[in-house]
């Protein structure tokens, strides 16, 4: 069963009530077009879908308003659905084609304990449905909330007012700045936050970013994880004078060849493909993440994908490590950079940016001269355009942003 829309009641009724009948559920992004949608159910056999009518599908839609929402009693789980594989979650590979990873909601629960016993989730606490169910990071706060008996909140009309309502919270970096943008002008007309717990993911997080939300009060936390292992793996408390980093709970973690290696808790069973189950494991039990990274005095750093590395001039360029300098800059809220063909280099560093302000040629000026000493030259972005992405996003296609600028550059 696909579920097309926006965090609602509904759709997280119909996500658990499908889960508890033993169908596979899957959720989709609404932004998707009709005929990706359609392609999708076929690849992924999907037999029923909820989302407006699709023209030439063959899956059986559900009307949602023909759906009784009520909730009429309580079923306790049969205990073989937790190694069943139910959940069915989109992941881009390297060539940017989606690939639904499996899991059964054994993975998802462990995943949640590990979480929930760093944060101190429990009970008592409440957390905000601040992420959508078609990315691994909002099904992993439903299972939060269900592995705790907490209280799980819906955003309001004004999202910002909703984060500080509750005591924990996900979010993306842009989030959080917005975030502190919105209490800053606030002002005493604002009440205290109730947030105890931040949790950040989705792209590099600035130190600078970090400090700015102790002075608010509020503790963060990095969060390093990824569909294949049911959300987080690895989180690192922010404090400036005693930070903390932990591998969470019953999960395995190894570097090799300067790549991040997984095991344990939260693992999918592996990747739907034409109708089987392809396992993750390498040779050694192991799940090749693709990641490069290393330790810095004990704590894990990851450098980058190892598929967005390219080749400029005979150097490499980690476009992660340019990323996390641009964004140093006081007035860029987010920056990608991405790989332009080249006769002479074979290809140069370019990058996408979005400023707190409107997109400049004064402000890019500004950010060449600051880059100077900044990093090494070949490094350095021989031009940049307007970042139009949504900044609301977990994660930003790579390959779609290259396929846009291509467009714009081929237009002009």
């Amino acid at each position: 069963m696909a579920l097309v829309g926006k965090n609602s009641v509904q759709q997280l009724m119909l996500y658990l009530a499908g889960l508890s009948l033993g169908a596979r559920v899957m959720a989709l992004n609404p932004q998707f077009p009709p005929q990706k949608i359609e392609r999708i159910l076929q690849q992924n056999q999907i037999g029923f879908y909820v989302a407006p009518p699709l023209p030439t599908t063959s899956a059986q839609r559900i009307v949602p308003s023909a759906v009784d929402y009520r909730l009429i009693g309580y079923r306790r789980t049969s205990p073989h659905l937790w190694q069943q594989s139910l959940t069915l979650t989109l992941t881009s590979g390297s060539g940017g084609d989606p690939k639904a990873v499996v899991h059964d909601l054994s993975a998802h629960w462990q995943n949640a304990l590990g979480v929930n016993r760093f944060l101190a989730f429990n009970h008592s606490k409440s957390w905000l449905l601040s992420l959508p169910l078609y990315h691994v990071s909002g099904q992993g706060i439903i299972w939060r909330w269900l592995s705790s008996g907490a209280v799980l909140h819906f955003s309001g009309e004004d999202f910002y007012a909703s984060v500080g309502k509750v005591s924990h919270v996900s979010l993306v970096p842009t989030q959080l700045q917005r975030y502190l943008d919105y209490l800053s002008n606030s002002g005493a007309d604002n009440e205290k936050p109730l947030t105890e717990a931040i949790l950040l993911g989705g792209s590099y997080i600035a130190p600078a970013l970090c400090r700015r939300a102790e002075r608010f009060g509020l503790t963060t936390f990095s969060g390093y994880g990824m569909t294949e292992m049911a959300s987080t793996v690895y989180v690192r408390k922010n404090h400036p004078l005693m930070p903390e980093v932990r591998l969470l709970h019953g999960r395995e973690l190894c570097i090799r060849d300067g790549e991040i290696w997984l095991r344990g808790a939260g693992l999918a069973q592996g990747y739907w493909r034409d109708g089987k189950i392809v396992p993750l494991l390498n040779a050694e039990g192991w799940y090749q993440t693709k990641d490069r990274g290393c330790r810095h005095n004990g704590e894990l750093q990851v450098l980058g994908r190892i598929d967005n590395m390219f080749i400029s001039g005979g150097e490499n360029i980690q476009p992660e490590e340019v990323e996390a300098v641009l964004q140093q800059f006081p007035q860029i809220e987010q920056a990608v950079v991405l790989p332009l063909a080249d006769q002479e280099f074979g290809a140069r560093p370019v990058a996408m940016l979005r400023f707190n302000a409107a997109f400049s040629t004064a402000l890019v000026e500004q950010v060449r001269f600051w880059l100077q000493d900044k990093i090494e030259r070949f490094k350095q972005p021989v031009a940049y355009y307007p970042l139009t992405a949504s900044p609301n996003q977990m994660k930003i296609s790579r390959r779609q942003l290259q396929l846009d600028l291509q467009r714009r550059l081929d237009n002009q």
